[in-house]
């Protein structure tokens, strides 16, 4: 009776309030949560800092105590750096004056030069994969089951030749592991108010598949693009199938690679054949004297016109005098009417050389250079390239060898910076946010030279953009050196290169295979599928500070939970590293489970999982149709906030390679700054990293 007595006025007082004060009731409460939780949010991150402080003093304490005490090799290499690579000296004052160089020497030997006809010179030419062609979309009415697609055969091997010129259907292989794939990336696709807006302001989507039902991976890349331009190399083992109404069939079970041209060479540029003219003379590497003395040829390397901002990706104005010019540039193109070998992209053969320019010994020097001399003096670097080898342990037996052999595979974490200079871009409140993807680089024999060099294929996390760049895997030639689409000409770009066995290599656990590489690959496959098609809406737009980043984060952060769940789940696995305590394997894994504690707090540094990423069911580049109301926004951004290591390309490229050199790895850094021709009108700028 009493509790009674009590809620009856009160119902009375309640039932007797208007609306309106109830939800400004309603509204304190939720903005008093908000509060809360922004307080708690930087508390931890300020906690985090604190915490990263006083680990990283606590280690080079330790450090200095261990070197003290005699318990590391004392032979410390400090000055001497036995993979220091001879520098070029230039010897033409044009150049001098363009470049910046501040040398006093002599005017440049016009060489004696006799060019070959391009049948002589057919055999320094060579295909760039044994499979390759130009994806072509079917139309409506020619449209197959299980996402088939056209590709015009542009080169095959040996035993399938017959093929090269014709039309073949492009399928995927009914395998279980494959046809998840494609079921988990095939949507519906129907632009939304937002991609139409996004298309009138100068993007570029998938417009030839609008209002088509249950279109895979294969479609959306052949459709990205308004014709059909895309040209791809097929992944091995590709099945051909040659039926007898002449048309033949290839089935392949990964998705294809981005690439550009039909044949390779491998050229240093003597000089332009007339003044006004874009035709060089080149010559060709000669793989017995290893040196540029091959025959000589004129090909074009065409001026692409400007983007929409003004800016071209690429200029041929004195590239001939580039300091990359001596090593050599691969060129990717095809010959036209004319017989002459045009351009397409180009690729400096320096940059893809197993030999640094630098290298750093010690965790204390190696995270010093990453934090502090990456970037540095980004402007003053314009048209150089540098290889830069960091190695966290110092003992003196690492630098006798290279750390590189054939076939190993590295992980590698891209990033590039802005425009600055008279043309430059506009960058909100001096922030330069950049891009961000992972790729893998691996190490294979050159098939100019015989000398190992880096095969770097990126895996880009892309939102729809006025270039035509198409979310997916793509060849280092395709994404950078393209000349029309590429970066190499006019952003700063590093490529950070991880090599750390329990990363990249399988585990074999009696018959049960786990590979992270494999697993990351699915990962990234399904969320560039997933970017191509907007996941249905047709659009993936970018934010100031997201999108690619936190969404290739996520791919890691799903590899990361999975590979876990499968060997906690698993009995055999669990006995097999009880039973094998001291095996190497058993070793390597407990690293890896490292690895990924370490780079889950880098990830949800906040120990808060976002609910986006815990579910994988929207993907931050992608907007939807919903109404935007203020709540939705603080809700974006306390979600930005809890993975706030994520929101910038350079601070989450330095955060996972950091990672991994705590840990081991060593790290291979290649820093491009807007090389190859000369535009005097942009600058190079670092992207921004707090």
């Amino acid at each position: 009776m009493a509790a009674s007595y009590f809620i009856r006025p009160t119902l009375i007082l309640l039932s007797g309030q208007s609306f309106e004060q109830f939800l400004l009731t309603l509204g304190l409460i939720i903005l008093a949560v908000v509060f809360g939780l922004t307080a708690f949010i930087f508390i931890r991150i300020f906690i985090n800092w604190l915490q990263a402080k006083f680990e990283g003093s606590r280690y080079f304490y330790l450090q200095k105590i261990t070197r003290k005490t005699g318990n590391l090799t004392a032979n410390i290499y400090e000055a001497k750096n036995i993979f220091l690579e001879p520098q070029f000296v230039e010897n033409n004052r044009k150049f001098n004056a363009a470049w910046g160089a501040e040398n006093d020497i002599l005017e440049a030997v016009e060489p004696e030069i006799t060019c070959e006809s391009s049948t002589a010179v057919a055999h320094l030419y060579q295909p760039i994969a044994l499979w390759q062609g130009r994806l072509i979309l079917p139309s409506p009415e020619q449209r197959q089951p299980y996402d088939t697609v056209f590709l015009e055969v542009i080169n095959a091997p040996k035993k399938y030749q017959k093929f090269i010129g014709k039309t073949a259907f492009l399928k995927w292989l009914a395998n279980r592991q494959v046809q998840f794939f494609v079921h988990a990336v095939t949507q519906d696709i129907n632009f939304t108010k937002q991609t139409k807006k996004s298309q009138k302001s100068g993007n570029i989507h998938p417009d030839r598949l609008n209002g088509w039902r249950n279109v895979g991976p294969l479609e959306t890349l052949a459709g990205s693009r308004l014709e059909d331009s895309v040209t791809v190399m097929l992944r091995r083992p590709v099945i051909a199938i040659n039926h007898s109404s002449g048309q033949p069939e290839l089935i392949i079970d990964r998705e294809p690679v981005q690439i550009i041209g039909r044949f390779c060479a491998l050229v240093s540029i003597l000089q332009r054949q007339e003044p006004d003219s874009n035709k060089f003379i080149v010559r060709h590497f000669n793989k017995t004297s290893q040196q540029f003395d091959g025959a000589a040829e004129i090909i074009r390397i065409p001026q692409v016109q400007p983007d929409q901002n003004g800016i071209a990706r690429s200029t041929n104005y004195l590239i001939e005098q580039s300091p990359l010019n001596p090593d050599g540039w691969y060129i990717y193109g095809e010959r036209d009417e004319e017989s002459i070998f045009v351009v397409q992209a180009i690729e400096p053969r320096k940059i893809t050389q197993l030999i640094p320019d630098e290298t750093h010994f010690g965790l204390e020097k190696s995270l010093a250079y990453l934090e502090d001399e990456n970037w540095l003096d980004t402007k003053a670097q314009k048209g150089k390239a540098k290889k830069v080898l960091l190695m966290p342990n110092e003992a003196a037996e690492n630098a006798l060898n290279s750390p590189w052999q054939e076939g190993d595979i590295g992980i590698a974490i891209h990033s590039f910076g802005g425009i600055g200079g008279k043309k430059g871009e506009f960058a909100p409140l001096g922030i330069v946010t950049g891009h961000f993807s992972f790729g893998l680089a691996k190490v294979v024999r050159d098939r100019f030279t015989d000398e190992l060099r880096f095969d770097i294929e990126y895996k880009q996390v892309y939102a729809h953009n006025p270039d035509g760049i198409v979310a997916g895997s793509s060849k280092w030639q395709s994404y950078m050196g393209d000349l029309q689409r590429g970066w190499l000409g006019d952003r700063p770009v590093c490529d950070i290169v991880c090599k750390l066995d329990c990363v990249c290599c399988d585990y074999n656990f009696d018959g049960i295979i786990l590979s992270p590489l494999t697993e990351l690959n699915q990962q990234l496959d399904i969320m560039m599928a997933r970017y191509r098609s907007g996941d249905g809406t047709g659009a993936t737009l970018v934010t100031p500070a997201t999108s690619c980043v936190q969404d290739s984060s996520q791919a890691i952060y799903a590899t990361i939970k999975k590979i876990t769940a499968e060997i906690e789940s698993n009995p055999q696995i669990q006995d097999w590293l009880k039973t094998h305590p001291a095996d190497a394997q058993t070793q390597r894994f407990y690293q890896l489970v490292a690895v990924g504690e370490s780079l889950e707090k880098v990830l949800i540094p906040l120990g808060i999982v976002r609910p986006d990423w815990r579910k994988n069911t929207r993907l931050v580049g992608i907007d939807s149709e919903r109404k935007k109301s203020f709540f939705s926004v603080i809700a974006n951004l306390l979600k930005a906030a809890i993975s706030y290591r994520t929101m910038l390309p350079r601070r989450t490229q330095d955060e996972i390679a950091k990672v991994l050199l705590k840990q081991g790895a060593f790290l291979w850094i290649i820093r491009t700054n807007q090389v190859g021709g000369f535009d005097r009108d942009i600058e190079p700028v670092a992207p921004t990293g707090f």
